[in-house]
């Protein structure tokens, strides 16, 4: 997200350029320029700690008081909480020996981030995505009964899944037909790889994909590319980049749900206030980050 020119000028007067840009900037940008303190991946923390106050006092709240969600809404807030749940787990993990687990919850969040995106993007997004859910329950299923037929002899009881399989299949794979006609496999609800998502869902989200998830991708799959021949200090790096795209696709997250539940409409600051959530541990001190708080909601 960008500051308002005259709110991010202040800003960095309070600041200092180098610090607002590495809390503000997406994690490719903030990398790019020098880090002000020798703690940034414990600032980096502090922040996402920070936003995850900021998330329970001002948008979970709201959310909480949905009670009949509509299909549409339903998507948004399986999103969010999926996001939420990846980043209590994230601010756990403080620590550069978990810059493997660090990387593996930012592809998954940059995932949601996109997908959250792609709502408005793709056609039938809504219903192809409470379907993919079915899709993927019968395709499993059917793998376990099929486990079973080659090896009968094995301890495993599929009386549930076959019971799923008659008694659904032939209605989850006539809505297949109609949502994804002449597929024979589907690649996730929208049908599309990760490249070609993170291309329509347009900037950040194509750069970060073709920068920083190739990285933190090494630490996902199996072999030796993402920690061969590095010094110590690269995995404190590398969990500092981890946690910075968690921070952004939290809080790409979390704007999504204060554009669908309209909840500026109640605070017309509260874009600004997400973003002094994330300033405040890089406040100097205490009466810095008041006034930062200030400047941010006046």
């Amino acid at each position: 997200m960008t500051l308002e020119p005259a709110l991010s000028a202040r800003l960095e007067r309070l600041l200092g350029r180098s610090a607002l840009s590495c809390a503000l900037e997406t994690p490719l940008m903030a990398n790019a320029l020098p880090a002000p303190p020798d703690d940034t991946a414990q600032r980096l923390y502090a922040s996402l700690s920070s936003m995850m106050q900021f998330d329970e006092i001002e948008v979970r709240g709201v959310l909480r008081t949905i009670l009949t969600p509509t299909d549409r809404e339903s998507c948004f807030l399986l999103i969010y909480h999926r996001t939420a749940a990846n980043i209590a787990s994230v601010s756990k993990l403080n620590g550069a020996r978990h810059f493997q687990a660090i990387s593996m919850l930012a592809r998954n969040l940059f995932e949601m981030a996109v997908d959250i995106k792609l709502i408005d993007k793709i056609k039938d997004s809504v219903p192809k995505m409470i379907a993919f859910v079915e899709v993927e329950k019968l395709r499993a299923a059917k793998m376990i009964v099929a486990y079973k037929t080659k090896y009968p002899a094995i301890a495993l009881d599929v009386s549930l899944y076959q019971s799923y399989i008659s008694s659904q299949e032939a209605r989850i794979d006539a809505n297949r037909a109609t949502l994804w006609p002449r597929v024979k496999k589907i690649d996730g609800w929208s049908n599309r790889n990760l490249r070609v998502r993170s291309e329509l869902a347009g900037h950040p989200y194509d750069e970060i994909y073709e920068v920083e998830q190739p990285r933190m991708s090494w630490q996902v799959h199996s072999g030796l590319t993402g920690v061969i021949n590095l010094k110590t200090e690269s995995f404190t790096h590398m969990a500092g980049v981890g946690i910075a795209s968690c921070i952004a696709s939290y809080e790409a997250v979390l704007l999504a749900m204060i554009d669908e539940f309209k909840i500026a409409k109640a605070d017309d600051k509260i874009k600004n206030k997400l973003q002094v959530s994330k300033l405040l541990p890089w406040a100097d001190d205490e009466k810095q980050a008041r006034e930062l708080f200030r400047e941010a909601t006046s």
